[in-house]
């Protein structure tokens, strides 16, 4: 049973083991960001570590909004696991300060193992972040639950609804046994995004997600019933999507506990065109006959 004391402890700086922590191109890097209806975001972005002990720095080689929100509403919550077992992580958060479009950091950024072999995509901005606070290095139990409990949850979490909010990908990507998931909240004590890893959530249907209190309980019971929420889920070819929507608290399936997200609204984050995909956004038909002159 998780107690209180298990809840992390947030400190001003960055320490030297947590600057080489954030360092690797090869690890889960995740940035929350605020929209203007002040619901979370999640975006991945990979060009991203800590510079010095109070800065992050972040680059961008593709348009998406999170780089829209941070110029409207400048918190953020950053988010970095290792991509092996035993994950460790950390959480950090951060003010947007300001944008360059030239120099040393979007020089090694380009150069970097992850980026080199990107013929057609470069980092052409790197956003500054101020850090306000950071937890140390944390390792993520495990949480997994039996299968047979998993398909309980399911049957009394069922919404009945013959709507199919998440698409053929996105319901693959929140069902996939292996794959990178976490789910961000805005922290009603200072308005920062939260970022709390989470394998095991899934989804009941394609319009329900459910997430298990098995680990990080306490982290978990932080987020407001009836809040809004993020959840993210990728594979490791790095598609992924974001589901957004309410949570609404917690139900129990025999002795285990879970959460229960209403789904949406669904952002598709992967190229060409990052944006939006439900609900879809209303377009008039293409006009193709004009009248003519009288």
């Amino acid at each position: 049973m998780e107690r209180k004391d298990d809840l992390p402890r947030w400190s001003s700086e960055l320490s030297e083991e947590i600057i080489k922590f954030t360092q690797p191109d090869i690890m889960v890097k995740l940035i929350a960001t605020v929209d203007p209806r002040n619901w979370p975001h999640i975006t991945m972005i990979s060009s991203n570590r800590a510079k010095n002990n109070d800065q992050i720095v972040w680059g961008q080689f593709m348009k998406g909004t999170s780089k829209e929100y941070i110029k409207k509403n400048p918190k953020q919550g950053f988010f970095y696991m290792t991509a092996e077992a035993p994950f460790k992580f950390i959480q950090v958060k951060a003010d947007f300060s300001y944008t360059i479009t030239e120099g040393e950091d979007i020089e090694n950024f380009n150069n970097s193992d992850f980026m080199r072999y990107f013929t057609y995509i470069n980092v052409y901005k790197v956003h500054y972040n101020k850090v306000i606070a950071t937890t140390t290095i944390r390792e993520l139990p495990f949480g997994g639950i039996p299968k047979k409990v998993a398909k309980e949850i399911k049957k009394l979490a069922a919404t009945g609804l013959d709507e199919k909010r998440l698409n053929v990908i996105g319901y693959k990507l929140f069902t996939n046994p292996i794959g990178i998931r976490a789910i961000a909240y805005i922290d009603p004590k200072d308005g920062y995004p939260i970022i709390i890893p989470h394998l095991q959530l899934e989804a009941v249907d394609h319009n329900r997600l459910y997430f298990p209190l098995t680990a990080l309980k306490e982290d978990l019971s932080q987020i407001p019933i009836n809040s809004k929420v993020a959840a993210f889920a990728a594979n490791f070819d790095m598609a992924n999507q974001v589901a957004k929507g309410t949570y609404i608290g917690t139900k129990k399936a025999g002795d285990i506990e879970f959460g229960l997200i209403e789904i949406e609204e669904i952002y598709n984050s992967n190229p060409p065109i990052p944006g939006k995909i439900y609900p879809e956004i209303e377009t008039r038909p293409k006009v193709t006959h004009f009248p003519k002159e009288l």
